[in-house]
């Protein structure tokens, strides 16, 4: 089945979720995508509204390309890439005679991005047929799907195609080199595709037999806790400081209740302290309490000679912490607020929105010097 595509090709440009990914999608307004989670029989269903006709190149390999690549290098190697999955995804279409369909593809879209989040098995052939033709009953009932042009089909197929086969491979080679920073980042990209694409957490979609379901908003709260799901993933942040010396700091926090933190900051003298430490961490409500069990500290000159390391503290903090999206940035942050300045955080940020509080970006995109 076109769902279950091995795409092997592996990417491994820095996933950037920011504005310029956002500017590339032109699908309906996110009001559209709940009305494919619901079981409303009382609109007659034609399918026909959901296929298109290829009318040449939508522009759209060529947006994502540029828009997540850095280098002409990058960009190159990403063109290459989108091609690729989209002639995969086709030439599987084709056969099981579902090409040009809209509704098979956001079905592959969801399946493949609940999957990368989740960090699971890809669902079976029976239930993936099962969820697209049930997902071309709901698409076709929903106005803002049906009211879309040839060419506005095109674009919207070529896109779910492009950023499925991407999350796809990337958990897939992931998952295989047991790359736990590699997995943490391509779940934030996938959370980050349904909420751009679709208006909907990752964290909120089950795949259950041959049904997508959407976890109810009361569900959510009465039931499954799902609040964990928003911190697990890498968060990262860095600054350079007015005498020169830099700092850059990442957690990484796992769904078994582990984590891990590196920091690296630099001195005017250019000496670089390297901190590692990894221990656990368990929420209740707003309050998050890390309890580390090993963290070592390790000082080297500028060329990367080792002049000293020690054990540090132990630091046993519950910080409040919440995640809030900042619009003029386009970008999801961690908000860690504690009793006092920690050490392994450093000294307090000056947002004005959050005075008292450190704030990490979501996904890791740092690049360390040792």
């Amino acid at each position: 089945m076109i769902a279950l595509i091995a795409l092997l090709l592996v990417v491994s440009v820095p996933v950037q979720t920011n504005d310029r990914i956002r500017q590339t999608w032109k699908g309906p307004d996110t009001s559209a995508a709940r009305e494919l989670f619901k079981d409303d029989t009382s609109k007659a269903a034609n399918t026909a509204v959901v296929k298109f006709t290829p009318a040449g190149d939508s522009g759209v390999i060529k947006a994502l390309a540029d828009a997540l690549g850095s280098t002409p290098e990058e960009k190159a190697a990403l063109n290459e890439a989108f091609t690729q999955f989209k002639q995969s995804y086709e030439a599987e279409a084709a056969k099981a005679g579902k090409a040009n369909n809209l509704a098979v593809t956001m079905t592959f879209f969801i399946v493949a991005n609940v999957v990368a989040y989740q960090q699971s098995d890809m669902p079976s052939d029976a239930d993936t047929i099962a969820m697209s033709q049930s997902m071309e009953q709901k698409m076709s009932r929903v106005p803002a799907f049906a009211a879309l042009s040839n060419a506005d089909k095109q674009r919207m197929h070529d896109w779910l195609v492009c950023m499925a086969g991407f999350a796809l491979t990337n958990y897939m080679s992931a998952k295989q080199n047991s790359d736990a920073q590699g997995l943490a980042t391509i779940k934030q990209f996938a959370d980050y595709s349904m909420r751009l694409a679709l208006g909907i957490e990752a964290a909120k979609l089950t795949l259950a037999g041959p049904r997508i379901t959407l976890q109810s908003d009361t569900a959510s709260a009465a039931g499954a806790d799902t609040t964990n799901n928003k911190l697990i993933g890498a968060w990262t942040t860095a600054a350079t400081a007015q005498y020169g010396g830099v700092m850059r700091l990442r957690y990484i926090f796992n769904a078994d209740g582990t984590y891990t933190f590196k920091s690296e900051r630099s001195s005017a003298s250019q000496r670089w302290w390297t901190t590692e430490e990894s221990g656990t961490f368990s929420v209740n409500g707003d309050s998050l309490t890390i309890v580390p069990k090993v963290s070592k500290a390790t000082l080297r000159n500028l060329n990367g000679v080792v002049q000293e390391t020690r054990a540090n503290d132990l630091e046993k903090v519950t910080y409040k912490w919440t995640t809030h999206f900042f619009e003029g940035i386009g970008e999801t942050n961690l908000v860690l607020e504690p009793p006092q300045p920690t050490n392994r955080d450093g000294v307090l940020g000056g947002n004005s929105r959050f005075p008292k509080a450190y704030l990490y970006t979501q996904g890791d995109k740092l690049e360390w010097r040792f």
